[in-house]
C-alpha cells in the first residue's frame, strides 16, 4: 500500500508542477504587461500625442480586434452548420429570429447577436425581420452543396457553442450589478487602449469649447478626461467610477500631473447621486454594456445632472443597416451578448432612446475608426 502511494505521488507530482508553472508564467506575464503599461503613462508621451492630435489623430491599427472578428464569424458559422441551422434556413426559404432561436435552443438576444455577425459576414440577408441565406452562403456553406467549403469542428468551435448555450462568461456584469469592479486594474489597462485615442478625437469635435462643467460617467482610467484636460484647459472635469477602481484612476491621472484638474468620485452610477449643474455628460463605451432599461435609466440621470441647454455625449461603435456590419462591430455585439447585458446599437435605436429620455437635437458624427459620437441636448425650456 505504501509503495502504491509512493508511485501515485511520483506520478502526480510532475502534473502538479506543470500546472503551477503555467500559473506562475501567466502571473509573471500579467505583471510585465502592467509594468510596461504604467511605464508608458507619462507627460512626455502625452505631448507626443498632442502633436499627432494637431493633425487629427489617426485610427488605431486594431490588428488583434480584426482577427478576433473573423474568428467569431468562423466559429459561429462552423457551429451553426454543425447544428444544421443553415440547412434549416435554406429549407424554409426565410426565417424569423424567433424560429431560429427555437431551432438552436438559444435565447433570442444571443441569436440576434449571431445574426448581426452573419449579416456583416455576408452569410444571410434581411428583409422585414426575415432572414435568408445569401447566394454565396447557399453555394459554399450549405452542407448539401457541391461547392461546400468544409469547416472542420475544433475545440474552439465547440467551446464557443457551449458558451452560447450556457452564457457562463457573464461574471463581469454580475459583479457590476453589485457595484463591484472585476479585476479593476486589468480592465483599466484593456480599456485605455480604446479610450485614449477616442478622448483625443473627441477633443477635436468642438463639443467642449468654453468654460464648461463636464461629467464623465464610469470613466475607467480617466483617459477621456485626461485628453480633454490637456486640450481644453478651461474645462472643469468630474469623473465617477466604482470605488474599487478609483485608486487606479487617480494613479493614472496623477501620472499626467492632472490631479488638480479632474475630480474623481467613487460610486455606483445606478444608485449613487451624481453631481449636478453639468454642461456635458459623457458615456464612453458604456451604453453597449447594458440593456435598454438600464440605458434609459442612465440617460435620464444624465438629463437631471445637466443644466438646460447642456449635452449628453455618447461614444459608441454603431451597427449599420445598409450595408450591414461592420464585422468588427458585429463581433462586439456578440461579445456583449455573451459577457454583458447589452449590444452594439444601430443609430436609430440610440436616437429613439435619447428622445424617450427627453433629449432633443440628436446629432451623430463619425469619431475615430469604427466609433461615432452621438450628442443630444437637454431643452432650455
Amino acid at each position: 500500500m505504501k509503495l502504491l502511494f509512493t508511485h501515485l505521488i511520483a506520478a502526480i507530482t510532475p502534473i502538479v508542477i506543470f500546472f503551477i508553472s503555467i500559473q506562475w508564467k501567466r502571473k509573471r506575464q500579467q505583471r510585465r504587461i502592467r509594468q510596461a503599461f504604467w511605464s508608458r503613462q507619462r507627460p512626455e508621451g502625452l505631448r507626443y500625442l498632442q502633436k499627432l492630435a494637431g493633425n487629427r489623430i489617426p485610427a488605431p491599427f486594431n490588428i488583434i480586434g480584426e482577427i478576433e472578428s473573423w474568428q467569431t464569424l468562423l466559429y459561429a458559422v462552423a457551429g451553426v452548420t454543425e447544428l444544421g441551422a443553415l440547412e434549416f434556413i435554406a429549407d424554409k426559404g426565410e426565417v424569423r429570429k424567433e424560429e431560429l432561436a427555437r431551432f438552436l435552443g438559444l435565447d433570442e438576444r444571443t441569436v440576434t447577436a449571431a445574426l448581426e455577425v452573419f449579416l456583416a459576414g455576408g452569410v444571410v440577408s434581411r428583409t422585414d425581420n426575415r432572414y435568408r441565406l445569401t447566394p454565396r452562403a447557399s453555394m459554399y456553406l450549405h452542407p448539401r452543396s457541391t461547392f461546400f467549403e468544409f469547416l472542420p469542428g475544433s475545440i474552439p468551435v465547440r467551446r464557443f457553442m457551449r458558451i452560447l448555450k450556457s452564457r457562463k462568461m457573464r461574471r463581469t456584469i454580475q459583479r457590476w450589478r453589485k457595484g463591484k469592479a472585476d479585476h479593476a486594474e486589468q480592465w483599466v489597462i484593456q480599456q485605455t487602449k480604446y479610450s485614449f485615442p477616442l478622448g483625443f478625437a473627441l477633443s477635436q469635435k468642438n463639443i467642449f469649447d468654453g468654460r464648461l462643467k463636464v461629467l464623465d460617467v464610469a470613466g475607467g482610467s480617466g483617459a477621456v478626461c485626461i485628453a480633454l484636460a490637456s486640450e481644453h484647459p478651461e474645462l472643469e472635469l468630474h469623473l465617477i467610477e466604482l470605488p474599487q477602481t478609483i485608486p487606479i484612476t487617480k494613479k493614472m491621472i496623477s501620472r499626467y500631473q492632472l490631479s488638480h484638474r479632474i475630480q474623481c468620485i467613487g460610486m455606483d452610477m445606478f444608485s449613487g447621486e451624481w453631481p449636478t449643474g453639468m454642461d456635458r455628460v459623457i458615456f464612453s463605451n458604456i451604453f453597449h454594456d447594458w440593456n435598454d432599461e438600464h440605458c434609459l435609466q442612465l440617460a435620464r440621470k444624465a438629463y437631471q445632472a445637466l443644466n438646460p441647454g447642456g449635452k449628453i455625449v455618447l461614444i459608441e461603435a454603431l451597427l449599420q443597416d445598409d450595408p450591414p456590419g461592420p464585422l468588427w462591430t458585429a463581433h462586439w455585439t456578440m461579445t456583449m451578448a455573451l459577457m454583458m447585458e447589452g449590444r452594439q446599437f444601430h443609430k436609430s435605436e440610440l436616437i429613439a432612446l435619447l428622445e424617450d429620455s427627453g433629449f432633443t437635437e440628436v446629432e451623430v458624427q463619425d469619431l475615430l475608426g469604427y466609433y461615432s459620437v452621438i450628442t443630444a441636448t437637454r431643452p432650455a425650456g
